[in-house]
């Protein structure tokens, strides 16, 4: 109960979105590179645009040389898939092998007017709405005239998030008040 009255106290009615303006950041990436020359082979069936849990294998590595051993080059966090090396093939020193960008983005929601905040409760989510998809943001943090948000780009492209927040956006602190 204490959360729904949180966002009413943001929302003068059930309906009426915040608005603001919704800066992003760019999820994390990660790039993995051979340090000596050798053969990459990728691990399972992985592909670009495939999710991979932190932890998991995407390259195994055997150096050229009689005393390197074999390595294995394991996700350093769960993420999609941007770039792998086709299997079975010589690298020289230096040469990309995976890439990997994190399953979600970061960004910052400045309130265009005043709100009280004090009552808000960071585990709580709002919603931007667009024409064909409502996309979730967990709030991460509240601040006097902002909230830190983050949003699982599992729902929807990063390119598309960032078109969609270009000037004024709209957030709703309910699903059923998208329109």
């Amino acid at each position: 109960m204490k959360s729904l009255l949180a966002f009413s106290l943001i929302l003068p009615t059930s309906d009426a979105p915040m608005v603001g303006q919704l800066y992003l950041q760019a999820p994390a990436v990660e790039y993995y590179f051979t340090r000596e020359t050798g053969v990459a082979t990728r691990a399972g069936k992985l592909e670009v645009g495939q999710l991979v849990e932190k932890g998991e294998e995407l390259v195994k590595f055997k150096p050229t040389t009689d005393s390197g051993s074999s390595k294995v080059y394991t996700s350093n966090m769960k993420g999609y898939i941007e770039f792998i090396k086709d299997t079975q093939t010589m690298l020289e020193t230096g040469e990309l092998v995976a890439k990997v960008s994190s399953d979600h983005a970061f960004g910052n929601y400045y309130f265009d007017k005043p709100y009280d905040l004090s009552d808000i409760n960071i585990s709580q989510s709002v919603w931007l709405c667009a024409d064909k998809q409502s996309v979730k943001f967990n709030v991460d943090g509240v601040l006097q005239n902002s909230l830190l948000v983050s949003v699982d780009l599992a729902q929807i492209r990063y390119s598309q998030l960032v078109e969609l927040s270009t000037g004024q956006v709209q957030l709703y602190a309910n699903l059923i008040d998208c329109r």
